[in-house]
């Protein structure tokens, strides 16, 4: 096996096709297949569905892919640290859900980080490409969360893909409205009491409900208007009489301040939200400092109506 295979086969989940990859890689497509067709021999394996248009990887295939990214990006560190005597910058890639407490996580990372050169991302996406970016290696981490009702399903398809799921605390479901909305004054907010008011969730772009962020089923309410950012979100619940449902997860300094949030009564269904990574996958110091910040913000985060 060499890292020339390996990068042929990475090339080939890039192309969806085997003539596309060889075009790119300026080989002829009978030299790729024989080369890729050589490393099934030698690791005993399928690597590659054939015969469909696209070609598709086999479930070791796609296991070998994995494996073969990190390699070829540990290839490129040592190539550039002692060839190209290049300094690599330190990069962080964060794909989450729409939390305050990863924002404030993210800009304490920034404000501690004393380096000349670095490469930060953070990325506020839908569930399903959040979990698509943590396994392409997109992004280093995630951040999603696990309800009662959608834990079984996730914990399948995380495991499928080889990712690992790693909780940080737990939550209860709360309404998030403005505090001169007209339910404000309630100590819980019932389904029944929030029928006449229009519910603003996050677009999913998928048709199952275990990628919603709300874990209450809002998609058969009467008025429903689905938003893709966070400050749309908080903008939204600031100037009408809107609601979101998820944690209730309020911070100081990042959730607008006449933004509360209130039980949701009769929903007892844990929300426990967590980080996800490969499970091949060492965590690196900054990522690390990243989770921690996170835990820090998580102890300032609370429910409710009294600011802090």
């Amino acid at each position: 096996m060499t890292l020339q295979q390996l990068r042929y086969i990475v090339e080939v989940s890039k192309c969806s096709t085997i003539s596309k990859a060889a075009q790119s890689l300026f080989l002829t497509q009978p030299t790729l297949s024989k080369a890729i067709k050589d490393l099934e021999e030698e690791l005993g394996i399928c690597i590659l569905e054939r015969g469909s248009s696209k070609t598709r990887f086999t479930a070791e295939g796609t296991e070998l892919l994995c494996y073969a990214k990190q390699l070829l990006e540990q290839a490129n560190q040592i190539e550039n640290r002692f060839i190209n005597k290049t300094v690599e910058k330190k990069r962080i890639a964060i794909s989450t859900q729409h939390y305050a407490f990863a924002v404030k996580a993210f800009i304490e990372l920034l404000n501690s980080e004393k380096s000349s050169d670095y490469e930060f991302y953070f990325r506020e996406s839908k569930t399903y490409e959040i979990i698509d970016d943590v396994f392409n290696k997109k992004s280093d981490i995630g951040i999603i969360f696990f309800s009662d009702s959608t834990s079984r399903y996730l914990t399948r398809l995380l495991s499928s893909k080889e990712i690992e799921f790693t909780p940080l605390k737990n939550f209860t479901p709360h309404v998030f409205i403005r505090a001169s909305h007209p339910l404000a004054k309630n100590s819980k907010i019932s389904m029944k009491q929030l029928e006449e008011y229009t519910c603003v969730a996050y677009e999913q772009d998928n048709s199952s409900l275990n990628f919603a962020e709300e874990t209450v089923n809002v998609s058969g309410h009467r008025k429903i208007v689905y938003i893709r950012d966070r400050a749309a979100m908080l903008n939204i619940l600031s100037n009408t009489d809107c609601y979101n449902i998820g944690t209730g997860c309020l911070i100081d300094g990042i959730t607008n301040s006449d933004i509360i949030s209130v039980p949701l009564d009769g929903y007892s269904d844990k929300m426990t939200v967590g980080w996800i990574k490969l499970k091949n996958k060492a965590v690196s110091l900054i990522v690390e400092e990243y989770i921690n910040h996170v835990k820090t913000a998580l102890t300032l985060a609370y429910t409710g109506t009294n600011r802090k």
